[in-house]
């Protein structure tokens, strides 16, 4: 059953109340997204949640170990996956156009190509030690739709193109990675490693600062340089109303 309306209350006053800064200053920590008003709106909110719902952990001090892990794995998940729409968003919409971009989803394989049945006899016996049957084929690339790249070649991209430096991507593969490890059986294998884990935690919400900044800075770069697509004297998103993440640093 539901808490009471007054412990309800009380709780809720004490997650808001050690934030400082509400949902809309959340979301304005993305005004580096503003070209897509709901991704902006949907990575704030998801910032404000994950830091809304450490705070009601922090608060409960839970000593338990499936406490510590729930604490620790969901801030991983939510951190890694802002990053990921972030770069994402960066990389195939403001930077869609370039030739790099595109290459990103090019992936090579080797497609089978018919020959006669002669060539095909002749495939089968050079191949009569291999570990499977001979095909003829040829090289080729296929196109991925952007959501199957893998996140550390979308993180070195944007080191590439100086959106972020190499030494951030590096932390946000290492972030990504971690999620992806999150899995039940994976953890019984290798053990949990708290101080690993809170740690690594503690950094995806830390380099949220560093990633925006370097992020805005790139964006004012690029109006410097190329002022004619953008407009003499736009509105800078990643400069705009948004709140400092000093502000929003409990």
């Amino acid at each position: 059953m539901p808490f009471r309306a007054h412990t309800r209350d009380l709780v809720d006053r004490y997650a808001r109340g050690d934030l400082a800064g509400d949902l809309r200053e959340h979301v304005e920590f993305f005004s580096f997204l503003a070209d897509d008003q709901g991704l902006m709106q949907r990575v704030g909110e998801e910032y404000f949640s994950a830091r809304y719902i450490y705070k009601l952990l922090e608060g409960l001090q839970l000593a338990d170990e499936w406490a510590l892990r729930a604490q620790v794995q969901l801030q991983v998940q939510q951190y890694a996956s802002i990053y990921e729409a972030c770069i994402h968003h960066l990389l195939f919409t403001t930077c869609a156009a370039r030739p790099e971009v595109n290459r990103l989803r090019r992936v090579n394989t080797l497609k089978e190509w018919s020959v006669s049945e002669s060539l095909r006899t002749q495939l089968v016996d050079a191949a009569a030690d291999a570990p499977g049957p001979a095909v003829a084929g040829f090289k080729t690339s296929l196109s991925i739709a952007p959501e199957k790249v893998r996140f550390e070649h979308k993180a070195d991209l944007a080191a590439d193109f100086g959106i972020i430096d190499a030494g951030l991507a590096a932390e946000l593969k290492e972030f990504y990675a971690a999620r992806n490890m999150i899995h039940i059986h994976a953890e019984l294998k290798r053990g949990a490693d708290w101080d690993w884990e809170i740690e690594l935690a503690k950094r995806a919400y830390l380099r949220l600062e560093k990633f925006r900044d370097q992020v805005v800075s790139w964006q004012g770069a690029q109006r410097r340089r190329h002022p004619e697509r953008h407009g003499e004297g736009s509105a800078d998103p990643g400069l705009g109303t948004g709140a400092s993440s000093d502000a929003l640093h409990a």
